[in-house]
Formats: C-alpha cells, structure tokens, sequence
C-alpha cells in the first residue's frame, strides 16, 4: 500500500470509511491516534466512528470534552451506551451499575472561563493521570491545542505521549492546526490522519511530522476529496499509507 508515486503509478489506495472502519483498522491499547484537519471536516465524527471499534468494557474509552455543547459527542453518548460525567472518577450509578464501554467527561460550565479553565483543568488532569496508571484505556482528548495552551495539561499528555505505551494507555488527540500542539503528537503516534488544509504552511508541515516519505505525503494530501484523510499507519520500515473515504 506504501508506495512511491510516479506519473506512470497509479494513485494511493482508497477505502470507503465503512470498510476501513470494520476491515482494516485496529488500535491496541497503548498506540497513540493523532488527526489533523480544519473546522468542519469530520474529526470527531471519524474519532467516533474509530472508537466504536475498539472501545470494550475491558479497555473503554474516556472522551474529554472541553465545549460547552457539542451535538455530535452528546449523540454518541446517547447512542453508543457511554455514561457521561461531570467529575473524574465518575460517581458510581445505582440505576446502570454495569460496566460502560466508555465514559464521556464533560465539566459544567459558567461560560465564565476565569472560574472554567481551572476547574476544567483539574478534573481533565485527574482523568488523564488515573487513565494513565491504570492502563487499558483510549482517552479521547478533543481540542488538544485547548487542553495543551489554554488549560496548561501539556504535562500529562507529554506523560501518556511517551510513557503511556507501556501502560497500554492509548492517547487520541484531534487538532486543527499541526503546529498547534506538541511535537509528541505526531513522533509518538502510531496512526495519524490528515485532511487536506489550504494553508500551504500547514501542508508543508505535514511532510516533516508525517514519519515517512515527504513527497509521497504530498502527493497524497493533493489526492484527498472533500472529508477524506490521509492514513498513514506507522511501523517503522513497513509504515503504510491509504486514504480514507468520507
């Protein structure tokens, strides 16, 4: 699937994102998932989608969500059995005492964000250091340029970036720009995503963080459709790459 591109080749291998979805793609706990794109292209519609799939009761999901509302993670709390919380732990539940496949962390908010952000910051650092130690969990951190820059959690994320394999703690960051966020993001990720960006500096930076063949990763950026990412599996020699449809 990872190959170099030439006029006389042809393009890298498309996947309709419900059979990638169901036939190729598997996370194991402890490989970090990083995705990259502007507003509006269906980052966390994909990361829900991932989710699905790999997320169990045996290693659940903890999605932390740092908007006040968000229609798409409040329908697959709904749809998909998650119990949200406003706190971390989660206060146990005399009515659903079975164990969830995941948990959706998300704090009140006073829209006052002097009284928010260190209150929100406190309870995502919690989470994020209890998934951690225990292992065996996929933390979904949305807005990781918020979590990192504006609720100062570049700490603990740093953590599970570089230790948390060994943990089987699996880090999955989405954010808008890739230099937005800590470089971790992308040298520690084992699978990445990327939508295509008009900001050629975004594009270029892609090829330095992608972690294999510079122009094969522009030559796929340039392929991508509206809603569809470059995936880019990596394994050190035998990284491969395909896109992934809307």
């Amino acid at each position: 699937m990872l190959r170099r591109l030439r006029d006389d080749l042809p393009g890298i291998e498309r996947f309709e994102r419900q059979d990638f979805v169901e036939n190729y793609w598997y996370c194991k706990p402890g490989e970090h998932v990083t995705i990259v794109g502007p507003t509006g292209v269906g980052k966390t519609h994909l990361v829900n989608q991932l989710l699905e799939e790999s997320a169990t009761k045996e290693t659940p999901a903890v999605i932390l969500v740092m908007k006040p509302k968000d229609s798409t993670t409040k329908r697959f709390t709904k749809a998909h059995g998650y119990r949200q919380t406003a706190v971390w732990p989660p206060i146990p539940s005399i009515w659903k005492p079975r164990k969830p496949p995941g948990y959706t962390l998300w704090p009140k908010h006073t829209y006052n964000p002097d009284i928010d952000e260190p209150k929100h910051a406190e309870i995502f650092k919690t989470a994020l250091l209890d998934s951690y130690k225990k292992g065996n969990r996929h933390v979904f951190a949305d807005e990781l340029y918020s979590l990192d820059e504006e609720l100062g959690l570049a700490r603990p994320l740093i953590t599970i970036w570089t230790k948390g394999r060994s943990m089987g703690c699996s880090l999955w960051g989405a954010t808008q720009k890739p230099t937005h966020v800590p470089l971790h993001a992308f040298n520690q990720a084992t699978h990445l995503f990327l939508s295509f960006d008009p900001d050629k500096r975004s594009r270029d930076r892609f090829r330095e963080i992608g972690g294999v063949d510079p122009d094969l990763i522009s030559a796929g950026i340039e392929q991508l459709e509206p809603f569809e990412g470059l995936y880019i599996h990596r394994q050190g020699r035998s990284s491969t790459m395909c896109i992934v449809g809307a």
